[in-house]
């Protein structure tokens, strides 16, 4: 998840996405997702450092690089952070993969024909394969895996967090299955919360004590189930009468096999981006013969999965290696140029371990963060790594059990003071010093333009409509003070205590520490507790909503402003707050699958956005922004074909090449 997964760098970058969300801290990558931090990099053969040496590689080319996180999940339909989509990026295909500069490019699609209202595609497939691990064939690549898999989705008993990409890619009958199967997600996750509470989550206030809470809390979540189940039962006659409705739905769902080769999807309305949405590996294939084969165990290990990418996933060791070897089953197996990759996955290196790595000539590239900026940042093989991945506090208003600390967060005062408490341009100035911008808004600098607009990006026409360039509600001590006492005054508390998740890393335990210390020294009464947890575990407390405040990271999922706005409607797979609100929630539905999704309503469907993020932000304080990834790195001058993605898996490895 995402993150999945959404964001997205595959360097050793000093970060924490998000997600898609859903990292480290000195080498962060993102899920398109929900971001996890990355290190990786290729073979060096340079001497002490150097790495400029050009002689011609001996044996197979193998590129060696280094990843900070562990797979979360090679589920197609559960994947959501963006280490798992890098690898399904180089396993598996979609209908297209992405080129260079991320062009969308032909992969298990041999030809479109869309008709002339932009509602119906046919795809026509071209002949590829499935393997195993073992590089044996298993069986043809056909149209119903694409079906097979992409019903998955929207399946409840799978909870995916990535169901909402059926909604956004317009599949007709795909919002009325994405709306039902959220409903019951949620509607059987808060039966599985009224079955954890605590009493001890409570804290004794001015006015109640924490059992007088803790009974009022489980009366209101009782309430709230017995609700939930008298609308599904006025609907459709019972709760499992809405588990037949879901199935039905998903039966009618606009996907269609006309024959092995040929694959009929009906939208409900036109979208601009819908072959780029066919790169993203929640639109990949699975073989429901081998699926229902290992049960299960499916993608659980590397030989209960299968392959019809570039790459074999050939060894998996937890915490340890990612080896990736070429698939000479692949259909284009001619233009892929490594023989393998071979990922060292090291939980939370620091960037002085990476860096050293790089010059030791274990791994081929790099990011660059703090000290090693000044002292590296000038060699020859030093590279700029751009970047659209935002990095963010989460703040549970209301996700999961209900606690004295959410009553306060979910006070808009509270979150506004939170904001402004920290000095970001700390974070991106002192800590990574790396270009990485402080930001105080959500769609990044440099990510899509408007041709409505003059070809302005979105914090563009974010500056000309309401000054809103450099975002909303900056850092502001004194106010940030007054907010949060009068929210404080209001539920009759003089304290709180934050636990604050973080990504593992030197560098992240830095970051973690200057936000502690921030909001103890900002606001009266606050003890925040840092917490660095390994990717896996606190992307699943973010899930769950058991934490108070989480840093996370969102890169792209797809070219539209839809990628980031999108993952804060009421119940959605990526709202890990709890938010909720029915104008927002109106806005997303008029923008993806409304009135304002024709051509002709262009420009007012991307100042709607712009205004969306405006109320994200300013009035509602959602989230707490801190900064746009940016920075440099080191990389083997050998390397060609380096495409790193602005969307989707960061970095497809079949374009990329060593030179002799």
């Amino acid at each position: 998840m995402k993150k999945i997964l959404t964001l997205l760098l595959v360097f050793a970058m000093i970060f924490s996405l998000v997600a898609c969300g859903n990292n480290n801290t000195d080498n962060t990558a993102t899920n398109g997702n929900t971001v996890v931090n990355t290190t990786d990099g290729t073979t060096n053969t340079g001497d002490n450092g150097s790495n400029t040496d050009t002689e011609e590689p001996q044996g197979p080319k193998v590129l060696n690089l280094l990843e900070s996180s562990n797979i979360t999940s090679l589920t197609t339909w559960q994947a959501t952070d963006n280490v798992s989509f890098n690898i399904l990026g180089n396993i598996n295909a979609g209908l297209y993969t992405l080129g260079e500069g991320g062009v969308p490019v032909g992969d298990m699609a041999e030809n479109v024909e869309i008709s002339a209202d932009g509602l119906t595609y046919t795809f026509t497939l071209r002949d590829a394969v499935w393997s195993t691990v073992d590089g044996e064939v298993y069986a043809p690549v056909t149209a119903n895996d694409f079906v097979f898999a992409w019903k998955k989705l929207l399946d409840p008993a799978e909870a995916s967090q990535y169901a909402f990409m059926i909604e956004t890619a317009a599949i007709k009958n795909g919002k009325e299955s994405v709306k039902l199967n959220e409903e019951l997600i949620g509607y059987e996750a808060d039966k599985e919360n009224i079955q954890t509470m605590d009493v001890s989550a409570y804290e004794d206030t001015d006015e109640k004590t924490a059992k007088q809470q803790y009974d009022e809390a489980i009366a209101a979540l009782e309430q709230k189930i017995a609700d939930k189940e008298a609308d599904l039962t006025e609907r459709f006659g019972s709760v499992d009468g809405a588990y037949e409705e879901i199935a039905r739905l998903i039966d009618n769902l606009a996907i269609t096999a006309v024959d092995d080769k040929t694959l009929v999807i009906e939208l409900s309305n036109p979208v601009p981006y819908f072959i780029d949405l066919m790169a993203f590996p929640s639109f990949f294939p699975a073989n429901e013969a081998f699926y229902n084969e290992v049960g299960d165990a499916y993608a659980k290990s590397n030989d209960t999965f299968l392959y019809n990418g570039p790459f074999l996933f050939t060894e998996w060791k937890l915490s340890e290696r990612h080896y990736l070897t070429k698939n000479a089953n692949y259909w284009d197996a001619e233009n892929v140029q490594l023989d393998a990759i071979d990922f060292r996955v090291i939980e939370g290196v620091s960037n002085d371990t990476a860096v050293q790595m790089y010059l030791d000539s274990q791994i081929a590239s790099t990011g660059l963060s703090g000290e090693n900026v000044e002292k590296y940042g000038n060699r020859p093989d030093m590279v700029p790594l751009e970047d659209v991945t935002l990095f963010y506090l989460e703040i549970n208003q209301g996700k999961g059990e209900m606690t004295t600390t959410k009553q306060l967060l979910s006070d808009v005062r509270a979150r506004q003071a939170i904001n402004m408490a920290i000095d970001k341009s700390y974070i991106t100035d002192v800590i990574y010093a790396n270009g990485s911008l402080p930001a105080d808004y959500f769609v990044p600098k440099g990510f899509v333009g408007s041709a409505n607009h003059d070809n302005k990006d979105f914090r563009q026409v974010a500056e000309d409509m309401f000054g809103g360039g450099e975002g909303y509600n900056h850092y502001d001590p004194a106010k940030a003070q007054e907010l949060w006492t009068a929210a404080m005054a209001d539920l009759g508390v003089d304290s709180a205590e934050f636990e604050l998740l973080i990504f593992q890393g030197d560098t992240a335990a830095q970051v973690g520490t200057h936000i502690q210390n921030e909001l103890e020294k900002n606001l009266p009464g606050v003890t925040v507790i840092v917490q660095a947890l390994p990717f896996s575990e606190k992307l699943k407390r973010s899930d769950e909503g058991t934490y108070t405040l989480n840093w996370g990271g969102w890169g792209p999922d797809y070219p539209d402003a839809m990628t980031w706005m999108d993952m804060w409607v009421s119940g959605g797979g990526h709202n890990s707050t709890g938010y909720a609100d029915a104008d927002y929630d109106a806005v997303i539905n008029a923008t993806k699958s409304g009135d304002l999704t024709s051509p002709e309503k262009a420009k007012e469907r991307f100042e709607a956005l712009v205004t969306l993020e405006k109320k994200l932000l300013e009035e509602d304080q959602v989230l707490v922004p801190l900064y746009q990834r940016s920075g440099i790195g080191l990389r083997d001058p050998r390397i060609q074909n380096w495409f790193r993605q602005s969307f989707g898996p960061d970095l497809l490895y079949k374009w990329v090449d060593l030179a002799n």
